[in-house]
């Protein structure tokens, strides 16, 4: 090369190359922005650390919840009915964790756990480089502080930010607690699937085992299965559990937590677990009284948080009866299908109010539907005993008054059961369950006064309609206030409101509540509930409900619906009270309302329903210690009529005498036809008028007392007056009744109060 060209290509003064000035300036950029980068990550991670600061803070309280067991509902016997928590969680402090447990659990979580400070960067270069030459993701880098974090203070999402989060709380999180601290909240609320969250609950759902009792290779096939617990716990996949299992044996060795020999056992040992149970968490019996439980306890307790645990509520359902309660109806059910008989309920209180028994259907699984609580049914003849006793409690009637049997009809209702004529005792008309006295007697006493009086006095809440067809149970009611109602009967006159809380306590132990009898005394006098009280004794003794009689001093009412679409038994000892209803019942969720009810093949009260309440009540009765009281009921057969039927002379309108020439036949109250004069006006004294048909008194009258025979010489005749006016009855007469007369006396005009255009604008009343 010659001078020239080596002049020209040397750079004057020594200058470098231009290639690395632009080098070096690169470097300078890139140095600046990974500075500036830093600096704004190191600013990031200082605010997201502020920020999570408050987080941390709740870390103490949170382990608190954790620490406590969930919401328990038990049984007055203590047996468990409820866990109140979609989990199976069973707490455990530091000192109880056995050194196994720990072992195997950092083993197959975090082995460094002990010496780094939230964040084990040699773990993560390490996932880091194992993910990237598989090809897949196959290890995570996380620590057990992390996934605390992850778990317990951020929403948990697979993305960049979130994880940078959990990292900054580890290193938050390593600064507040002790690694013993953190590794027990760690153990407690991790998932170890099958409903198990914590490892005590794991060891007793899969190895029904405490703790202190888990061998080195339980432990170890435990503390794996947090990494995929609904796919590869034991019970799913039992090869990947066992698999799991003995990967963490394998570490343990590395990691001289276990011997060699230790380590050649716990691989040989069999994976053994318990039987798969479904009942760790929710209802675990008694499935309709624990749901009006906590029907019970949201409405009383609106302001408290049941589902954070800790409360215990005791109950006064008593577990044997539970089981009477439910074995009693199954079999009932089961006797009775070929007569459709597919639903009932059943509820046994004490005589203070307590639920010993409540089922509320015959398959819970199938519908949740509580017929007790919920289910408002028309109670039919059950109905009864709260019209007479109204009416003797009113005045109207005494306890052997004799109630007219006469036909009723009202507006073209004519209601079936007696109706033949004539008087019965109140006693022979609730014994043999006849319905047209009934009606009578709610119509003599008034459907508004039967209404009200029944609200009143018995506690009915429903609505409870006026009409001349309420004696006969036509206004559906609940069973539960059945049981309120028969209370009155079986305490003497005192109101008992069922209740199934005994006590209520919050999660330190305090006492919230204490539930004790709720009672509203003397609704009923003695005068009025004791005479029921024989009477109702004497229809289990010899009346519609004798399938009842093998219950020891057991006194109540059949009762069943028209069409046979209802049939209950409501009745009482000393000790309890029983309502049993069934019905011939389909339920379907897609059909709106989804309870559709049918027509039994002749199912009445005293035939299904009184067995099975002697079924579920004898044997309770037995538990309870109830005996023979020796009580034998007084008879109230026939006494007075409350009306009689009188001759009167239409002349002086006196008691009428047989020489009287003008008479006529008047129904009347047996009191006034009494004090009636006899007619001076015709006859002489030896004339004596026609006695007041009065019936003779009967101890226990027949069921009916029929019309007396029509006369074969033509001296009498038989019509239908209307009962208000007294003249031949119409059709638009609202209430009639069949009377006999005298051929000369019987009425020929038709009543001219009630017209058809007075019936379209002005409608009758429907009571007096």
């Amino acid at each position: 090369m010659s001078t020239r060209a080596a002049l020209r290509t040397a750079k004057p003064n020594g200058t470098k190359p231009r290639w690395k000035k632009w080098l070096k300036r690169v470097c300078w950029t890139v140095a600046l922005v990974v500075f500036v980068s830093a600096l704004s990550f190191s600013a990031w991670i200082y605010s997201v650390m502020e920020s999570k600061k408050p987080l941390v803070a709740h870390l103490p309280q949170i382990q608190t919840d954790l620490s406590r067991e969930p919401t328990m509902i038990y049984s007055a016997d203590g047996v468990l009915l409820y866990r109140m928590s979609t989990e199976h969680r069973e707490p455990v402090g530091w000192p109880e964790i056995p050194k196994t447990v720990f072992d195997a659990t950092i083993a197959a979580e975090d082995r460094r756990f002990m010496d780094h400070r939230g964040v084990d960067f040699t773990a993560v270069l390490r996932a880091l480089w194992v993910n990237i030459t598989s090809g897949s993701v196959r290890q995570g880098g996380s620590t057990i502080t992390q996934q605390v974090a992850k778990r317990l203070l951020t929403s948990g999402e697979r993305t960049f930010t979130r994880k940078v989060e959990d990292a900054c709380l580890a290193v938050l999180i390593e600064r507040e607690l002790t690694k013993e601290q953190i590794f027990t909240l760690y153990v407690n609320q991790i998932y170890y699937g099958a409903g198990a969250y914590g490892i005590k609950a794991a060891a007793s759902v899969y190895f029904n085992k405490p703790l202190s009792d888990l061998t080195v290779a339980e432990a170890a096939l435990l503390a794996r299965i947090p990494r995929r617990p609904s796919d590869e716990n034991p019970f799913v996949n039992p090869e990947a559990a066992k698999k799991n299992r003995d990967i963490v044996l394998e570490i343990m060795r590395e990691e001289s937590m276990i011997s060699e020999s230790e380590y050649r056992k716990a691989l040989a040992e069999p994976v053994k677990v318990v039987k798969r149970q479904e009942t760790h968490v929710g209802i675990l019996a008694a499935p309709y009284f624990v749901t009006y439980i906590l029907d019970q306890l949201r409405k009383e307790f609106p302001s408290e948080d049941f589902t954070r645990g800790g409360y215990k509520i005791y109950t006064t359902l008593n577990s044997k009866a539970q089981k009477h309660a439910e074995e009693g109806l199954k079999r009932a059910l089961q006797r009775n299908k070929g007569r459709r008989v597919t639903e009932g309920a059943v509820l046994v209180m004490t005589t203070s109010g307590e639920i010993l028994a409540m089922v509320g259907g015959s398959d819970f699984k199938r519908s949740q539907y509580n017929a007790i609580t919920q289910g408002r049914r028309q109670p039919g003849s059950a109905f009864k005993p709260f019209v007479y006793a109204a009416g003797i409690e009113m005045g109207f009637f005494k306890p052997n008054s004799m109630v007219s049997n006469a036909p009723f009809v009202f507006n073209g209702w004519r209601p079936k059961g007696g109706g033949k004529g004539g008087y019965v005792s109140i006693q022979t008309a609730i014994v043999s369950s006849i319905n047209v006295p009934a009606v009578h007697a709610g119509w003599t006493v008034g459907p508004d006064n039967v209404a009200r009086f029944a609200k009143e006095t018995f506690g009915f809440r429903s609505f409870l309609d006026p009409v001349p067809s309420l004696p006969l149970g036509s206004s559906a009611v609940r069973p539960l206030e059945m049981a309120e109602a028969y209370s009155v009967f079986a305490a003497h006159g005192n109101r008992v409101i069922p209740f199934g809380i005994r006590r209520v306590e919050g999660p330190s132990g305090i006492v919230l509540r204490e539930y004790r009898p709720r009672i509203v005394y003397n609704v009923l006098s003695e005068n009025t509930v004791e005479p029921m009280r024989d009477i109702l004794r004497r229809v289990v003794l010899n009346g519609t409900g004798r399938a009842a009689s093998s219950v020891t001093n057991a006194a109540g009412k059949t009762g069943t619906t028209n069409d046979h679409k209802d049939a209950w038994f409501c009745g009482y000892t000393d000790r309890v009270i029983g309502i049993v209803w069934v019905a011939n019942a389909t339920y379907d969720p897609k059909r709106n309302p989804p309870w559709h009810y049918g027509t039994m093949r002749g199912v009445f009260g005293g035939e299904v329903s009184a067995p099975l309440w002697a079924s579920v009540i004898k044997p309770i009765q037995e538990m309870l210690g109830e005996k023979s009281n020796g009580h034998k009921p007084k008879s109230y057969g026939g006494g007075e009529t409350l009306e009689t039927s009188t001759n009167i002379c239409l002349d002086s309108q006196m008691r009428a005498t047989k020489a009287c020439p003008r008479q006529e036949t008047r129904t009347m109250k047996t009191a006034e036809a009494k004090a009636l004069e006899i007619c001076p006006m015709h006859g002489t004294p030896g004339d004596d008028p026609p006695p007041i048909d009065i019936p003779e008194t009967d101890p226990d009258p027949p069921i009916t007392d029929p019309t007396p025979p029509p006369a074969t010489d033509g001296g009498t005749v038989t019509v239908e007056i209307c009962v208000e006016t007294g003249a031949r009855a119409t059709q638009y007469c609202p209430v009639k009744r069949m009377e006999t007369f005298p051929r000369s006396a019987a009425p020929t005009a038709e009543c001219r109060k009630h017209r058809p255009e007075e019936t379209a604008d002005h409608p009758p009343r429907r009571w007096p």
